[in-house]
């Protein structure tokens, strides 16, 4: 069936496309199953919804095939909903103080004890750059990246490349400090 033929179905209700559809979106979204687990059925109708609304407006001009735009289409509100669940409220960590060697060092607030991981993470957030840190702070506050990009400027491509290569970063510098036994754990 020819994708133009699908669309007209699938916007009139008819049984054959209307299955095409919706084996291709659940097909799209069956990676993200275990991560939204009880919110699994309400992000499938609403990935339903969100396909109804983007054929209507015809917002598919065909530059790929059906399944592929509905793939993304898919994907985009799984990570949707996968990032306002989200949310979180930020923790300011204590000042960092500089010793001798000019090594940073953190030092718990009087009265708490931090956990080994806790001491990990920190150091292992001492050791990356201010752009990281950045960029990760805006994920932990749900932002997209198309947000993200509205933001700094930088295209949404390379706003991921450099997630990525800030994780890729973090996890050498955590592989170290543990190899290093620095971590405590």
């Amino acid at each position: 069936m020819e994708d133009a033929a699908i669309i007209e179905g699938y916007l009139a209700g008819e049984p054959t496309a209307v299955k095409t559809v919706d084996g291709w979106l659940a097909q799209a979204a069956s990676s993200y199953r275990r991560r939204l687990r009880e919110q699994w059925e309400d992000v499938l109708q609403d990935v339903r919804l969100e396909v109804t609304r983007l054929l209507r407006k015809g917002s598919f001009r065909g530059e790929s095939s059906l399944k592929t735009y509905l793939w993304r289409v898919t994907s985009h509100t799984c990570l949707d909903r996968i990032r306002a669940g989200r949310r979180w409220t930020f923790v300011e960590l204590e000042p960092q103080t500089v010793d001798d060697d000019a090594a940073v060092t953190w030092a718990p607030p009087p009265g708490k004890v931090w956990s080994a991981e806790r001491d990990l993470l920190t150091r292992v957030l001492a050791a990356m750059g201010d752009d990281c840190r950045r960029l990760w702070r805006m994920l932990i506050e749900g932002f997209s990246y198309r947000e993200m990009s509205e933001q700094t400027g930088v295209s949404e491509g390379a706003l991921r490349v450099r997630v990525l290569r800030c994780r890729r970063s973090a996890q050498e510098v955590r592989e170290q400090l543990l190899e290093e036994g620095e971590a405590r754990i």
